[in-house]
């Protein structure tokens, strides 16, 4: 699927399912109404990055005490009370919401990793500058179609329920309930962060499809047919569109 249908593609519910990692899946819709992951926390492995790829950036030790899971309820929380913020869009308290709706997701959202396991082996070639607008048109064109899908629904119900942390990697689990169409929905969500001075989440898994998985397979398969130059092009114009 052309990268430049990804975004245009995405089930409003898909796009919401990622909805506290302001992702749209790559590649596809989510089944929603047939999840099959389980609630519960499993032990998280070692981060796996495509060899000879490393960590984008270095771990650190999280503090005694401290709980992604809280983290990630903390941010939900900030973002529900924001979406139930009414302004017209010509207006300052708008252009405000927005940007609000942009920190929230930054602090807790780790783009700089996401960006360097989407792109695996691809990003040893590329050099600083590269690396560095890759991450900025990524983040942007996530965070402008987080905004543009999830501030239709704003009625969901978010509900984190285990966490499991080694050292200083964790999952969470959680279960989205909303509404498609009438219908209740629910969904089976697992988050996967990393600890740098805070807890970040690096990836999503719905109804056992990683987002990241989804991310990388359809960056590689550009890459590879065509270049790093070809996909960041395709990035700008589905930015651009996204206006």
């Amino acid at each position: 699927m052309p990268f430049v249908s990804l975004v245009r593609r995405c089930h409003p519910l898909a796009c919401f399912v990622a909805a506290t990692l302001a992702f749209t899946l790559p590649g596809g819709e989510i089944s929603a109404a047939k999840s099959k992951k389980s609630t519960t926390a499993t032990t998280p492995k070692p981060a796996e990055i495509d060899s000879p790829a490393a960590a984008a950036s270095a771990l650190s030790k999280p503090p005694a005490g401290s709980s992604p899971m809280a983290d990630l309820k903390k941010s939900n929380a900030a973002l529900k009370k924001l979406f139930a913020k009414s302004a017209p869009t010509w207006s300052p308290e708008h252009d405000a919401k927005r940007a609000e709706m942009h920190k929230i997701v930054r602090s807790f959202l780790d783009f700089e990793e996401l960006a360097h396991r989407a792109l695996a082996r691809h990003w040893d070639s590329l050099n600083d500058k590269q690396r560095t607008e890759f991450v900025g048109v990524l983040r942007e064109l996530i965070e402008r179609n987080y905004i543009k899908q999830v501030h239709g629904q704003p009625n969901y119900e978010l509900r984190f329920t285990k966490e499991a942390i080694m050292g200083s990697e964790a999952t969470v689990s959680a279960t989205l309930e909303t509404s498609n169409e009438g219908k209740k929905v629910t969904v089976e969500m697992e988050y996967k962060l990393l600890y740098k001075d805070r807890w970040l989440v690096y990836d999503v898994i719905t109804d056992e499809q990683g987002m990241l998985e989804n991310y990388r397979a359809e960056f590689n398969k550009i890459i590879t047919k065509e270049s790093f130059d070809a996909l960041l092009k395709r990035m700008k114009k589905r930015l651009e569109k996204t206006e």
